[in-house]
């Protein structure tokens, strides 16, 4: 099963349609799939220090048809976070369950966007200010009409399911609605406009530390990011995918208002997609408890690893757990009446089972298990995009 018609289970596209899509869209991450098997040396935080050089396609990008017709949208006024459609999940402060009993996750269709599918209904995704970024409704229904909104930034319509969007040039966040007419169905894409980053160790007095000059065996996802999103009072509460909220991947390091942290819209598709797993295994389970997402390199190297390419420092890593209790600790997965390893690698398991899943190749990545620290921590895993196979 394709994660489209994994995520989407009220559409029934045909195999032909899902393998074009995940051809088309996903062929970056395609491609770094040919590597599995590949594993290095590990640091005690379980990232790899040396590893083989894997070739990675880069995004597909932005490519214009000829036949465009811009639309009159002018820069406007950001809006307000509650106006952003949002009220289906929660306002700030309410509780991490954001879905009601009976609600849906998804919409009826997908937006793709660089080289990802998504049929959330609401995603965040990062741009630099003035980037452009095309998204194009697909999986849609024949006959179908949609429209698309932007509170601030430059709109264009290249085609009756396709946009061009340019962020604005002042840093924060801003919502794009893409909706389908008839129904009012409506997925938002939550776009934070980044402070651009080139190598300062500061950001606002927020300690970013350095990353390596030269990328881990040339292979770009490893380079310095170039931006990164500003967490302020005011946005913490975001709804980056419908189960996660932006502060559960900020940087756990003391300090103020703002933060900066770097998130990959691959890994919340792919969290959101091992939630769902862990629900169909009989796991009732409304969210991940996510212990470490984004790390400063300075604070990576202040909690004692001593790798300078942790995936965490490059935002599409999460340690995670599942706390449906909510007392900080995993929870009892396998009625032992213990809190134990055994209980992490019940959640190890379901993610490995994956590995073989034609949907799944996306989703590829790191995979650790961590026993409990006494006094310290329970027992958790951890999951990474990089794009090639690694297990500790």
């Amino acid at each position: 099963m394709s994660i489209i018609a994994k995520l989407c289970p009220s559409r029934n596209p045909t195999p032909l349609l899902v393998l074009v899509c995940f051809v088309t869209v996903n062929l970056g991450a395609v491609a770094s799939c040919a590597h599995d098997g590949n594993e290095g040396a590990k640091t005690s935080d379980g990232d790899l220090q040396q590893e083989p050089r894997q070739e990675r396609v880069p995004p597909v990008g932005d490519e214009v048809p000829t036949h465009t017709r811009t639309s009159d949208a002018a820069e406007a006024p950001p809006p307000a976070v509650e106006d952003c459609g949002l009220e289906t999940y929660a306002a700030p402060g309410l509780p991490l369950f954001p879905i009601p009993p009976g609600a849906e996750a998804r919409v009826t269709f997908a937006v793709s966007f660089r080289d990802e599918i998504n049929p959330c209904r609401v995603i965040a995704f990062s741009i630099l200010p003035r980037d452009t970024i095309t998204f194009e409704a697909v999986l849609t229904e024949t006959g179908a009409h949609y429209r698309a909104s932007a509170g601030a930034g430059a709109l264009e319509v290249l085609g009756p399911e396709q946009w061009r969007w340019r962020a604005p040039q002042k840093t924060g966040l801003q919502c794009i609605e893409i909706t389908e007419v008839e129904s009012g169905e409506t997925m938002v894409l939550n776009a934070f406009v980044m402070r651009p980053y080139t190598g300062e160790e500061t950001l606002n007095g927020y300690r970013i530390g350095s990353y390596a000059e030269v990328p881990l065996n040339d292979d770009p996802a490893y380079e310095r990011p170039r931006g990164f999103i500003e967490l302020t009072e005011e946005n913490r509460h975001t709804w980056v995918s419908p189960h996660f909220q932006l502060e559960q991947f900020a940087c756990k390091q003391a300090g103020g208002f703002p933060k900066y942290l770097v998130l990959d819209t691959r890994l919340l598709l792919k969290l959101e997609s091992l939630l769902e797993e862990v629900r169909e295994s009989g796991i009732d389970a409304h969210t991940f408890h996510v212990m470490s997402a984004y790390r400063t390199p300075w604070y990576n190297a202040a909690i004692g690893n001593r790798t300078r390419y942790s995936r965490h420092a490059y935002g599409d890593a999460a340690d995670i757990f599942i706390d449906t209790d909510r007392n900080g600790s995993m929870d009892d997965l396998s009625g032992d009446g213990r809190v134990t390893v055994a209980d992490a690698r019940i959640l190890r398991d379901i993610v490995e089972d994956l590995g073989d899943k034609t949907w799944y190749m996306p989703f590829v990545g790191g995979l650790g298990l961590y026993g409990p620290k006494p006094g310290v921590r329970g027992p958790f895993i951890h999951v990474d995009t990089r794009g090639h196979r690694a297990r500790w």
